[in-house]
């Protein structure tokens, strides 16, 4: 009896997992996965805001070192240098779904995760290499930001990208097994349509963030 109150527990607990994250549709997929990046990135920005030093992050980082801390001398110099930091990180996402899935959660959720931690420590701690002129307090006014787009179209393209994982893993201390190429669920239209959608999101934000950064 004990035994089969578990199996049921565990298949209720997996269907659950499987209507959010694993979701046929990828519109709840990016709705799932872009919940808990907002929840872990205003987290990170009030911790850092009331806890850290103003800076704590400055020069940290092998993305902060290639930005630079001074802007460039024009608009379309620094929106070609915020694309080709962005790009570094969309290929983070691509390789990592790529390389591993475990049940239905893909490596590559991981990056747009850890990288709005990063920002909200950053903007909390006024850790730009280019400085805002005093660390920016917790508010709905950060969605008027480039950055918390930028990450949604991180976010929206892991998620469209989500079926390319060749190995599988039941969770994150069981060993990977390849997936046979006749079980590999090829990318709907609905998926190519969401990248598409990722890389205008992402364009328009770094424009946007290119034309701030060149008039402070």
């Amino acid at each position: 009896m004990e035994k089969n109150k578990k199996s049921i527990s565990r298949y209720k607990r997996d269907n659950r997992l499987k209507q959010l994250w694993g979701n046929e549709k990828v519109m709840i997929r990016f709705v799932t996965l872009y919940s808990l990046v907002l929840i872990l990135f205003f987290i990170s920005w009030i911790t850092a805001y009331y806890l850290l030093p103003e800076g704590f992050l400055r020069g940290v980082g092998f993305f902060g070192k290639l930005a630079g801390d001074k802007a460039a001398n024009n608009m379309i110099v620094e929106f070609v240098i915020i694309l080709g930091l962005n790009l570094i990180g969309w290929s983070f996402i691509i390789i990592g779904n790529y390389i591993l899935r475990v049940n239905y959660f893909s490596f590559g959720y991981l990056i747009p995760l850890a990288w709005m931690i990063m920002y909200g420590t950053t903007l909390g701690s006024n850790s730009f290499p280019i400085p805002l002129e005093e660390s920016l307090a917790p508010s709905l006014s950060v969605f008027s930001r480039s950055g918390l787009y930028e990450i949604l179209a991180a976010t929206l393209l892991a998620v469209a990208t989500n079926t390319i994982s060749v190995n599988k893993s039941d969770s994150f201390f069981s060993k990977s097994k390849p997936i046979p190429k006749d079980e590999r669920v090829p990318s709907k239209t609905e998926d190519w349509v969401a990248i598409g959608i990722a890389i205008l999101i992402f364009a328009g934000a770094a424009l946007r963030e290119s034309y701030m950064i060149i008039n402070l």
